[in-house]
């Protein structure tokens, strides 16, 4: 027999260490230190969204050197690994969801390569591609039923391609 959740309130010592009443939020957030918060958020998404395309920038060329031969691919692949980690990590802080799963997609596929060929120079640009759209259209959330449809066409081509 199932027994019912018993809810049990912090000891007053607890709520002491979790709540600064001088300095730190309440348990209980008034509206208008959540509009507060949101604004902070808001002025922070311009940072995040430069930074987001400082990186996409670097990810383009360390792919564009590498393919050319200037550049070694395990470094460029390295590189590329990070700051789509960086992206994954990002873009939902910021309401890009989008970013998010196509940052997740690109990471997923660069994870492990050591060398580039043709067909993975154009897999990774086509991430790159979709991130640029993303960013400069300002798809917030996770999109619509085309996005969707780029999600899925990316998670098969990083099954089909990732070890050619």
């Amino acid at each position: 027999m199932a027994r019912r959740a018993q809810i049990i309130p912090p000891r007053p010592d607890l709520r002491r260490k979790a709540v600064n009443h001088t300095r730190g939020f309440d348990f209980k957030l008034s509206p208008a230190m959540v509009q507060k918060l949101e604004q902070v958020v808001h002025k922070a998404r311009d940072s995040f969204t430069a930074d987001i395309a400082a990186r996409l920038v670097a990810m383009r060329t360390a792919l564009r050197e590498a393919s050319d031969g200037e550049a070694d691919a395990g470094q460029a692949l390295h590189a590329i690994y990070r700051d789509s980690l960086e992206i994954k990590g990002a873009g939902g802080t910021i309401g890009f969801d989008l970013l998010t799963a196509i940052g997740k997609s690109l990471n997923d596929f660069v994870s492990g390569l050591q060398e580039l060929d043709p067909r993975r120079v154009d897999i990774i640009d086509l991430h790159i591609d979709a991130l640029y759209v993303v960013l400069a259209d300002n798809i917030t959330g996770r999109g619509g039923p085309t996005e969707a449809a780029v999600l899925k066409a990316f998670s098969a081509v990083r099954e089909k391609f990732k070890d050619d």
